[in-house]
């Protein structure tokens, strides 16, 4: 019986997927950035963004889970969190770029915005084990 990938194998389209969802983000939080929070500020920014950015990413998880055979929940959730691990090493080695420590973009993470950012981010992690759930509850 093929059950798909291992969770080891899952690692590539985690990384994938993980790469894609910050390509996304660095277009909508430029946006975000430079448009939407001088007018309403950065936590209501931050809330319009990330819905749009779940719904964004989610046909994207769809398709990598899809496209390498992810069926069980294990390499789905590994597959998510190589995923998350992809998108925050992007993420700090963006603000280093960009002249910020790792320590002062930790410190944005204690911020309301910061951490609804971050439970955005979780949830983008989780979008593949979702997608393998839901699939395996209507098989």
């Amino acid at each position: 019986m093929h059950d798909g990938v291992t969770a080891r194998a899952a690692l590539i389209p985690g990384a994938a997927y993980g790469l894609s969802g910050f390509g996304l983000g660095f277009a909508f939080g430029t946006v975000r950035t430079l448009v939407v929070a001088p007018l309403v500020g950065p936590f209501a920014a931050v809330a319009m963004e990330t819905p749009l950015m779940l719904a964004a990413c989610a046909p994207l998880a769809r398709l990598f889970v899809r496209r390498w055979a992810i069926c069980m929940p294990i390499p789905a959730l590994t597959m998510g969190l190589a995923a998350f691990g992809a998108l925050l090493l992007c993420e700090v080695l963006m603000a280093l770029i960009l002249g910020q420590s790792i320590r002062a973009w930790l410190s944005g993470l204690v911020l309301p915005e910061g951490m609804l950012g971050l439970a955005g981010q979780i949830t983008f992690a989780l979008l593949p084990l979702v997608f393998v759930l839901v699939a395996r509850a209507r098989s």
